[in-house]
C-alpha cells in the first residue's frame, strides 16, 4: 500500500509540473447531479403531504482527480459518492422515527465537453446500495414490525451510465441505464433505464425558477418524478432549492422495493 501511495504522489506531482495528465482536482463537478433523479447526493428534506412522512437526504459527491489534456474545453474527472436517503414517519410532539434507510457509496468517472452544439456530459458510476429497516418500523407495544413487513435483505452492486446534452445554458436532457452485476433478491431485474429533462430560468440574478422531470423503467412499475421550484443562488453553484414535488411508481427504498409509492409534497435542497 505504501508503494502504491508513493507512486500516486509521484504521478500527480509529475502531471502537475507539466500541466497535463493526472492531477488533484478541487473545482466544480464535471457532471452536475440530476434534479429529478432520486439517486443523487443531496442535503435536504422532502415532506410527503398525503401520508405524513419525510424523506431526508444526507451526502455528497466530489470530483477528486482530473486528467488534464491541456485544454479548458474538456473536463475529465474521477470522484467518490457517499450518501443516504432516509424515510421518516411524522408523529406527535415533533417526533420523526426512522422507518427505513438506504446507503449508497461508490466511485464515478465524469466527462464534460463544450462544443458549438452545446455542452455534452457523461457519468459512469460503480456503486453499492444496501437497505435496512430501523426502529421506527418496529411497534414496541405489539413486538411486531409495522405494516406486516419484516426486514428483508436488499443490496445491489451496479454500473450506471448517464449521457446528457445542454443545447442551451437553460436546458438539459439526458438518458441513462443501470446494470446490476449483483443483486439480492436475485429475481430483481438486472437492467433498467431512465430519461429526463430539466429547465431553469433566472428571475433575478441570484434567483432561478426551475422544473425537472424523470421517467424511470424500474422493472416492476414505471416511476415518474417531477420537481418545480426556485433556487436561491446561481444555477451551477452553491445555493438553496425550494420546490414542490410529485412522485408515483415503485418505491425508491429497498425494503419497499415491490411496493407502489405515490405522494405530492414540498422540500428543499442545499446545493454544494
Amino acid at each position: 500500500m505504501k508503494i502504491i501511495a508513493l507512486l500516486l504522489i509521484v504521478l500527480v506531482t509529475v502531471a502537475q509540473s507539466h500541466e497535463r495528465g493526472l492531477m488533484l482536482y478541487d473545482g466544480p463537478r464535471a457532471f452536475r447531479p440530476l434534479t429529478a433523479n432520486t439517486f443523487e447526493p443531496r442535503v435536504g428534506l422532502i415532506w410527503h403531504s398525503n401520508n405524513n412522512r419525510l424523506r431526508m437526504d444526507i451526502g455528497n459527491s466530489i470530483d477528486l482527480i482530473r486528467f488534464n489534456d491541456g485544454t479548458d474545453r474538456r473536463l475529465f474527472t474521477a470522484g467518490a459518492d457517499f450518501f443516504t436517503y432516509t424515510l421518516l414517519r411524522g408523529e406527535s410532539n415533533f417526533h420523526f422515527p426512522v422507518d427505513a434507510v438506504d446507503y449508497l457509496f461508490g466511485i464515478s468517472i465524469n466527462y464534460r465537453d463544450t462544443l458549438t452544439s452545446g455542452v455534452y456530459s457523461a457519468r459512469l458510476r460503480m456503486s453499492h446500495i444496501s437497505a435496512h429497516f430501523v426502529d421506527g418500523h418496529f411497534d414496541g407495544t405489539t413486538g411486531q414490525w409495522k405494516d406486516g413487513l419484516n426486514p428483508r435483505v436488499y443490496s445491489r452492486e451496479f454500473a450506471e451510465l448517464t449521457i446528457a446534452h445542454e443545447p442551451t445554458r437553460l436546458f438539459r436532457w439526458y438518458a441513462g441505464g443501470v446494470f446490476l452485476w449483483h443483486v439480492d433478491p436475485a429475481f430483481l431485474p438486472t437492467l433498467t433505464g431512465y430519461a429526463g429533462s430539466e429547465i431553469h430560468y433566472p428571475i433575478f440574478s441570484a434567483i432561478q425558477s426551475f422544473g425537472a422531470y424523470q421517467f424511470s423503467a424500474t422493472g416492476f412499475r414505471p416511476r415518474h418524478e417531477i420537481h418545480i421550484g426556485i433556487k436561491f443562488g446561481q444555477w451551477n453553484y452553491r445555493g438553496t432549492k425550494v420546490f414542490l414535488t410529485f412522485h408515483t411508481g415503485n418505491s425508491i427504498h429497498g425494503e419497499y422495493y415491490d411496493r407502489k409509492d405515490e405522494y405530492a409534497g414540498a422540500g428543499f435542497n442545499i446545493d454544494f
